[in-house]
């Protein structure tokens, strides 16, 4: 059994150790002065686009960043199927996954913000027969991920409610309610449920009728990837075995709808951002409140400062945005110091980028950052695929310099995954020298640490493979993902 080798991140099983992925703005002004500069910008994050386009693989991608009402930039790239290679265009479906997530949390806020339900309200209220050691979950325990409730992602789309209730009480609790964050989808099924109970209607008419004036185009319900829909873009997932595209087949049927299954054309979306900006789909106290951070009663940095309900506080060179992405192919920025917006929609990729994309386009565009000529993340990418690795770790330090306080972790990701990639390959001595680069950049990252362990051990190395293996054990002290038994089998096989 590989080291890492399969886990559930964001809704789809993925290569723990391949990690992660992926957008825009322009200043609109009277004066030809300002005017030269809004070309420059849409100049700049149009190249920018398309390199990154061709460096990552990606089939299909739109693009909008939007200052309040104004939509500052609209881009079209791509094919929405390679089998037919049609063009992605302004009517494009593109099925968010995650990223749905937003839209389910401000349904949520909106029975709230009409006291229909509240944040401390107990899920026994609006559910019934719930097993016993559910009875204490609240409604801001689902959307904070903190509930500790079993993962529906496990069981097969096909049971009953009944069936897979039953299965779920079986699991038992995986940690106390409150105490941590973890990624689930059982709570946003539930929420949907909640919503059913409220309100008399389906999860999917409550949100088109409240979100989207009960819109017949360029927004639908679907969380099964291998339904043909007119006009939607084919997900594609890269075979690294293969060296080709091959369709995505992931189906989480009705139950995905809340979690995972929105599917909408950029148009749509910008529609809704400026609707959420403008306070037409929650006051700007209740905005306040969805935005708040969860106490976690084990305060680990990361969950503390950055997991809010229902949506990501992300930080960019110090600027503040709210979002979440989705499928590891979408993305939702907004960044409240200049109201703006990023939208990114894509059906695919090689090599994963979609918030290294988002933070890039937000250095490019957004004034504080732009002026400074700041470290792009794509640049660093760049550098680690054509193999300048001495030149990577300078720009990673450099990036780090400029913005000490955000975690990186997609970027990591990422190279974590051009590592596993060579893996794949079959060219180890590549593999090693960006192993070797992510742990000197990210020494307490275990994760990093134990690539390198693993890429020792393929060359025979066995000294070097225990020696990290140790040093990501003690890193690892939450047992993230459940891997530090593996590393202790890894440790005592390799010894003998």
């Amino acid at each position: 059994m590989k080291l890492l080798d399969f886990n559930v991140i964001k809704n789809k099983p993925v290569k723990l150790h391949l990690f992660l992925l992926v957008s825009f703005f322009s200043i609109s002004c009277s004066e030809p002065k300002e005017e030269t500069n809004s070309t420059e910008v849409v100049k700049d994050v149009d190249a920018y686009l398309k390199n990154a386009i061709e460096l990552h693989n990606i089939p299909g991608l739109a693009l909008a960043v939007v200052k309040g009402d104004e939509v500052l930039y609209e881009n079209y790239f791509g094919v929405a199927s390679l089998n037919d290679s049609s063009s992605v265009t302004t009517n494009t479906l593109f099925r968010i996954y995650s990223a749905t997530k937003l839209i389910t949390t401000t349904g949520v806020f909106q029975l709230i913000e009409n006291e229909e339900l509240k944040l401390n309200d107990k899920i026994s209220t609006y559910l019934d027969s719930l097993p016993a050691a559910w009875q204490d979950v609240r409604i801001k325990n689902l959307l904070s991920h903190s509930s500790g409730l079993p993962d529906i992602i496990r069981y097969e789309s096909t049971l009953t409610d009944k069936e897979l209730m039953e299965k779920l009480a079986m699991d038992g609790m995986e940690f106390a309610t409150g105490s941590q964050f973890r990624y689930n989808q059982t709570n946003y099924w539930l929420l949907a449920r909640i919503i059913e109970k409220i309100t008399g209607m389906s999860f999917d008419e409550y949100i088109l009728k409240n979100q989207f004036e009960n819109k017949t185009r360029g927004v639908l319900f679907s969380s099964n990837s291998q339904e043909t829909i007119p006009g939607r873009a084919i997900r594609y997932i890269y075979s690294g075995k293969n060296k080709k595209f091959v369709k995505g087949t992931n189906n989480s049927g009705v139950r995905g709808h809340s979690g995972n299954g929105l599917n909408i054309n950029l148009k749509s979306f910008i529609e809704w951002d400026k609707k959420l900006k403008n306070n037409m789909l929650l006051k700007e106290k209740t905005k306040s409140l969805m935005w708040s951070p969860f106490n976690f009663q084990q305060n680990f940095k990361y969950q503390k400062d950055h997991f809010l309900h229902g949506w990501h506080n992300y930080h960019v060179n110090g600027l503040d945005s709210y979002g979440f992405t989705g499928g590891n192919l979408s993305a939702y920025r907004y960044f409240p110091k200049y109201d703006t917006s990023i939208i990114l929609l894509s059906n695919g990729y090689q090599i994963e980028a979609y918030d290294i994309l988002v933070n890039d386009i937000a250095r490019l565009v957004l004034p504080d950052l732009r002026t400074k000529k700041l470290v792009l993340e794509e640049e660093v990418m760049d550098m680690v695929l054509k193999g300048e690795y001495l030149r990577s770790s300078e720009a990673i330090a450099k990036l780090k310099g400029q913005n000490p306080n955000s975690l990186f972790d997609n970027l990591k990701m990422n190279i974590n995954g051009v590592a596993n990639s060579f893996v794949w390959n079959e060219e180890p001595e590549k593999a090693l020298e960006v192993f070797k680069l992510n742990a000197e950049a990210n020494p307490d990252w275990w994760i990093a640490l134990a690539g390198l362990a693993e890429i020792y051990e393929i060359m025979e190395d066995n000294k070097n493979a225990v020696k990290y293996y140790q040093e990501a054990l003690m890193l690892n002290e939450k047992n993230e993902y459940n891997y530090n038994g593996l590393m202790q089998d890894k440790i005592k096989e390799l010894k003998k």
